[in-house]
């Protein structure tokens, strides 16, 4: 009987690991790339190989702030960076995520849409604390661009009138 050369293949990691091990990193995951779409929507995000429902994308990256430190910004910031700002809570506190400085992590650059969206933001605690993940909501294809839901609010370009 032959024995086989080849190499153990690795277990894969399920996606509340792999959200775990990009966050505990700091680090984008392969797969995705920042491209400019035009000048009202500017940048986005696209996959570059397939996703499948249900697997960790990657990190909404930025400084985990109090209310009252988010409230302070927003009285110096301008427009354009207000919508950097990501609130959420955790362990009963409402926190937020300020990814206005620009980084070069991904997670910043993902797009809205209210309608279809590809992708959902979950807080994930690692080492104890909190992360925002975006995880695929439904299959994902190559070239695709990665989008999810703001919420509820009254994004300007949601009333933004196409003819």
């Amino acid at each position: 009987m032959e024995m086989s050369a080849t190499r153990p293949q690795r277990a894969k990691r399920n996606a509340k690991q792999d959200a775990a091990y990009y966050c505990s990193l700091g680090k984008d995951k392969e797969g995705f790339e920042a491209k400019y779409i035009d000048s009202f929507k500017g940048r986005g995000v696209f996959s570059c190989r397939p996703f499948e429902k249900g697997d960790f994308l990657f990190e909404y990256r930025g400084e985990v702030i109090t209310k009252k430190e988010q409230e302070n910004r927003e009285r110096i910031y301008h427009n354009a960076l207000k919508v950097f700002m990501f609130d959420f809570q955790f362990n009963g506190q409402q926190l937020c995520v300020d990814a206005a400085r620009e980084d070069g992590s991904l997670g910043r650059l993902v797009n809205d849409d209210e309608v279809n969206p590809n992708s959902k933001i979950k807080v994930t605690r690692v080492d104890g604390r909190p992360h925002l993940c975006l995880f695929a909501i439904k299959d994902i294809g190559s070239g695709e661009e990665i989008t999810y839901n703001y919420g509820n609010s009254d994004w300007p370009w949601r009333s933004k009138v196409v003819i």
